[in-house]
């Protein structure tokens, strides 16, 4: 046998070892993800029964109301839905502005955009609770809703992304065809933001289903409690997020393989 194909057989070998430890690590990892929700699963199905510790110490009996649940749920999906869309439109909207056009409070706004970035949400909230008592809107979901408008961090993130990939001559080419502002940015450059929009809507979606500070102050009534704040099955509460992670994940790879292939 010659050097050559010595050399070739060995690395062959080499290959196939490696990419048997591959394998297997990747298995491992995907087990060890997937472990505790199998476990929460199998707890469902096999003890039906959910328990949670009192103000004294005790252990007491959940007991679910399906009316409830579907109520939370559908007060949860709104909530989430409505405010997740209206932060990643009106943030990518805003961020597009402050790249696309030229204006004179343009440094000063950006500006304004980095330093409330730095700015806990909390430091808001009295007046923000005050603001809804006196408009008497507790109990009232859309004041979960509107305030997601636009945050400092997902326009800061938008901003970001547009300065690596934006080109004015696509502005330039839709305004030469008629096409009005907002057509440009409807059609044109919001495809250009599906994988940062993605990414947004994963964190903002997660952010809002699982919030529980804001809402335990502004619901008051059990009917209009959102799913984190009542009683409710484990999987009923992690599989939203889940869905949307798997459906969004397809953009990010396919933004991820687009700039890899332009580089």
């Amino acid at each position: 046998m010659s050097d050559s194909t010595m050399t070739n057989t060995m690395l062959r070998k080499n290959d196939l070892k490696l990419k048997i430890a591959v394998y297997v690590v990747s298995i491992a990892i995907v087990l060890l993800i997937l472990l505790p929700f199998v476990l929460m699963m199998a707890e469902n199905v096999l003890h039906p029964e959910t328990y949670t510790m009192d103000s004294t110490g005790r252990l007491t009996k959940i007991v679910y109301n399906n009316v409830s649940v579907i109520n939370s749920f559908k007060n949860s999906m709104l909530v989430t839905v409505g405010a997740t869309f209206l932060n990643v439109y009106f943030s990518s909207l805003t961020a597009y502005a402050i790249t696309a056009y030229e204006w004179k409070l343009k440094t000063v706004f950006s500006n304004l955009i980095t330093a409330f970035m730095m700015l806990p949400n909390t430091i808001a909230l009295i007046g923000f609770y005050q603001l809804t008592w006196k408009f008497h809107l507790i109990n009232n979901l859309m004041m979960l809703i509107l305030p997601a408008v636009a945050t400092p961090l997902t326009v800061f993130f938008m901003r970001m992304y547009l300065q690596a990939t934006f080109s004015m001559s696509i502005v330039e080419s839709g305004r030469l065809d008629g096409a009005s502002e907002f057509r440009i940015f409807n059609q044109i450059v919001l495809p250009m933001l599906k994988p940062a929009m993605a990414t947004q809507i994963i964190f903002a979606f997660v952010s809002n289903w699982y919030n529980t500070f804001v809402p335990s102050i502004i619901l008051i009534d059990d009917k209009a409690k959102t799913l984190a704040l009542t009683p409710s099955p484990e999987w009923l509460l992690v599989l939203p997020p889940i869905i949307v992670y798997l459906i969004c994940s397809r953009f990010i790879v396919e933004g991820v393989a687009l700039g890899s292939v332009k580089t």
